[in-house]
């Protein structure tokens, strides 16, 4: 059975005066007749025709309604009659033919609904769970929606009296009120004037686009898992931001020399720090404890000093802590997580490998080790109580990689850029000694599994190219007669065709200037 409810506005019309003209909504019809009747006193009263005076309703916002005995209830919105009965005939059909798509579930939760249910039902099941949930939840909290992992947060925060960590880099997202629309209402408009909005308050595309990432999946998710079918999706016909990311970013000229110096130096303090420490540690265990805050902050300043001072005097053990860290991932092109991740119990020396058993797209992978990162990692510390080898956090990790390039006077080297260097360097070595690895080796070493992005990290500089051409020409000028890259023909030059066929049948023999007309048309 199906319904029409005619939810136009009602209009009250004076015939002669337009600005008397008055729109009500659907629900207002006492208002309007209630209006229309004073209209019409005053027209009686100015002695023209109260007739003039019309009420009507406009027919451009139809709800329509099915509703069938074992069918789930249809509701949709049609700007005429004409248009609701053909949808009805529409419908119709679909449950004659089988096909039982409710498209009417997907009004029934907003786009912010379903991020609260995705961070509870979904991401705790991702690897990168704290970054989807933070980004997330903090839509949620910009377009003033709260949580259930923000509930569960702050009643842990009330009960452990802290407050939260203070988020000084985050920028407040505007043009985001399509999270509380209705999930069928949202469309590609809304998208893109986040985007520009984003764009003006200097995101970078590259960081749109991994939010995009992330709300394709909450949109893709509810379509097909939750069922909330869609006519369209909103991301058709949107356009992501476009930029170019990719780095090809290369040690060139001494920086290797110099990184590895600053390496050394970030070395020497961390060791000499660390020898202070300890100093200062005998000297307090020694002394006699002293009353107030005070006096102790004074005695260890001049603990530290006579620690300093003894420890400069007598030497002290460098550890190559940073320097290991840095060789290690240059050999094996690890990610920094997977090194920082790295325990003993799955370094095998003897086998000259290190085994990861998660990584980052899931899959366990073993790296070989060379015979000088071997050395290195023997010098580290192995402590009872130290597990990793490595035991360092992220922060920590890039605080002194800042200091090491500042020092080495090396700009725009990024941490990740080792990975790409290492893997760089395996290509070039391999093909300079006649070895060249070919993609099963190189994939094995990355642990990359698109060769795509593989293509990227084994990149060739553009200096050693020009080498290989330089070689390349060299040795057809060993073979033919050629003159800066071009074949004498005749007294007329040629270009000599890149393909070995064709530059063995210009002058295969003697040397000859006789050529086909396959040459001279090239």
């Amino acid at each position: 059975m199906a319904s029409i409810v005619n939810r136009s506005n009602y209009i009250v019309t004076v015939e002669g005066k337009p600005e008397r003209t008055r729109k009500f909504p659907f629900n207002k019809l006492k208002e309007a007749k209630h209006y229309q009747r004073a209209q019409r006193q005053t027209q009686q009263a100015d002695g023209n025709n109260p007739d003039s005076v019309q009420l009507t309703q406009l027919e451009n916002n139809l709800l329509v309604r099915i509703r069938d005995k074992g069918y789930p209830e249809v509701s949709f919105k049609a700007t005429s009659y004409e248009e609701a009965e053909q949808k009805i005939l529409l419908a119709l059909a679909d449950r004659t033919l089988g096909r039982r798509i409710d498209f009417n579930k997907a009004r029934t939760v907003t786009l912010a609904q379903l991020f609260d249910r995705y961070i509870e039902e979904v991401c705790p099941r991702h690897k990168g769970c704290q970054t989807e949930i933070y980004i997330l939840n903090s839509f949620l909290e910009d377009v003033g929606y709260e949580s259930r992992y923000a509930k569960k947060k702050r009643a842990a925060q009330d009960q452990s009296r802290t407050t939260g960590r203070h988020r000084a880099r985050h920028i407040r997202r505007t043009s985001i009120e399509w999270l509380n629309k209705k999930f069928a209402d949202v469309v590609p408009t809304d998208f893109q004037r986040y985007v520009d909005a984003r764009l003006r308050q200097g995101i970078k595309p590259a960081t749109i686009d991994r939010e995009f990432d992330l709300i394709s999946q909450v949109v893709n998710w509810a379509i097909k898992t939750l069922r909330y079918h869609l006519e369209i999706s909103p991301f058709v016909g949107f356009e992501r931001p476009r930029y170019f990311n990719e780095r090809d970013r290369r040690l060139r000229g001494d920086e290797g020399e110099r990184l590895l110096a600053a390496v050394r130096e970030e070395d020497r303090l961390r060791s000499f720090k660390i020898a202070v420490d300890q100093e200062v540690e005998r000297i307090r265990s020694r002394g006699t404890p002293r009353p107030g805050k005070s006096w102790n902050k004074y005695f260890t300043m001049k603990a530290r000093k006579k620690a300093r001072e003894m420890v400069e005097e007598r030497g002290f053990l460098i550890v190559p802590f940073w320097e290991a860290l840095f060789e290690y991932l240059l050999a094996t092109t690890s990610r920094r997580s997977e090194a920082l991740s790295l325990i003993w119990m799955h370094v095998y020396f003897e086998e000259k490998t290190a085994y990861y058993p998660d990584t980052k797209n899931g899959r366990s992978r073993t790296v070989p080790l060379r015979q000088y990162v071997v050395e290195l990692l023997r010098e580290l510390p192995r402590g009872s109580d130290q597990e990793r080898v490595f035991p360092i956090t992220e922060d920590e990790l890039e605080g002194a990689w800042t200091r090491i390039c500042k020092r080495a006077g090396v700009r725009d080297f990024h941490m990740h850029d080792i990975r790409h260097e290492g893997l760089s360097v395996a290509a070039e070595v391999g093909r300079a000694a006649g070895m060249p690895f070919d993609v099963i080796a190189l994939q094995k070493l990355s642990g990359q599994r698109d060769l795509r992005m593989l293509a990227r990290y084994s990149h060739l500089c553009a200096g050693e190219l020009a080498d290989r051409l330089d070689e390349a020409f060299e040795r057809a000028h060993r073979k033919h007669e050629l003159h800066k890259g071009r074949v004498r023909v005749s007294g007329v030059r040629a270009y000599a065709r890149p393909s070995i066929g064709t530059t063995a049948a210009v002058g295969e023999k003697d040397g000859s200037t006789d050529t086909d007309d396959e040459c001279l048309n090239d």
